[in-house]
């Protein structure tokens, strides 16, 4: 199997038609080529290295890699496979003083959340919004500075007020049957919802004591910014259809009425909004 090439057949597929719901993906995820991909991209991250509860860091794993390799392809084709509780950690936020959560998974549950991240990427990235710049290919918060510089500054600019929001603990707070449900707007394939279920309530232990986890994305989880932008997606539709895609007859009637027309941009959960 060729992953680039699948992955290239997945985006266009969902871009030719928006309303498929695809279905046996989870073919994909139990193929030994694409596991042994999202391995090697695992392993190339200098987290690897740091161990989950389990102990297990990269050196471990290459010390009986075809042998990782095959028993965590059989557990996942038997529908065995359990993620387990996250390591949790605190890392200091910039700038604030304060620390956030950090999830720390053992390497099997890295490498599975790497494999569903390949396969729907290509598939979300089809229907995300340009006004997303958040966790996605390609894009940083450099670019997102570039578009709100250049229309603010551009010729006839009139935008006079900078509205910036950022959803309080959003990683730990989104609501998990929520954020399946939009999953399933395009997955069919209850394999693969299921298996993100697991992942979402595998819960998280710190100092030796275990917590549930029943809701949120832990920070930390390779799927999790992806989970991030597709439950957030609603917001920058709503954004789109109610005030992005007006005409300028329209908005001169908005203006009219004193009421104001909207520049939009998300960075994953930071929000500003120009007006």
């Amino acid at each position: 199997m060729d992953v680039g090439e699948m992955q290239k057949k997945l985006s266009q597929w969902a871009t030719d038609d928006p309303t498929q719901r695809f279905v046996d993906l989870y073919s994909l995820l139990c193929n030994e080529v694409w596991l042994r991909v999202a391995a090697h991209e695992t392993l190339r991250n200098k987290g690897s290295e740091t161990a989950g509860i389990d102990h297990m860091t990269k050196s471990n794993f290459l010390g009986d890699y075809d042998g990782h390799i095959a028993r965590l392809r059989e557990s996942l084709k038997a529908k065995t496979f359990e993620p387990v509780p996250v390591r949790r950690v605190y890392i200091p936020k910039p700038y604030s003083g304060k620390k956030r959560p950090l999830g720390i998974p053992v390497l099997y549950d890295r490498i599975v959340q790497e494999a569903l991240r390949m396969i729907l990427e290509p598939i979300w990235e089809a229907d995300f919004s340009t006004h997303s710049y958040g966790f996605r290919p390609n894009r940083s918060t450099y670019d997102a500075m570039t578009y709100i510089g250049k229309r603010l500054t551009g010729n006839g600019s009139t935008y006079q007020w900078i509205i910036e929001g950022d959803i309080a603990s959003y990683f730990d707070t989104i609501p998990h049957r929520r954020l399946i449900k939009a999953v399933k707007k395009r997955v069919a394939d209850r394999d693969i919802r299921d298996l993100l279920w697991k992942f979402l309530r595998a819960g998280v232990m710190y100092r030796g004591n275990f917590s549930a986890t029943l809701t949120g994305t832990p920070q930390g989880g390779i799927v999790s910014p992806l989970l991030a932008n597709i439950y957030l997606h609603t917001l920058d539709t709503y954004m789109e259809s109610k005030y992005l895609s007006l005409s300028e007859w329209e908005r001169q009637k908005r203006r009219r009425q004193r009421k104001a027309n909207y520049l939009y941009v998300r960075y994953a959960d930071g929000t500003p909004v120009q007006a």
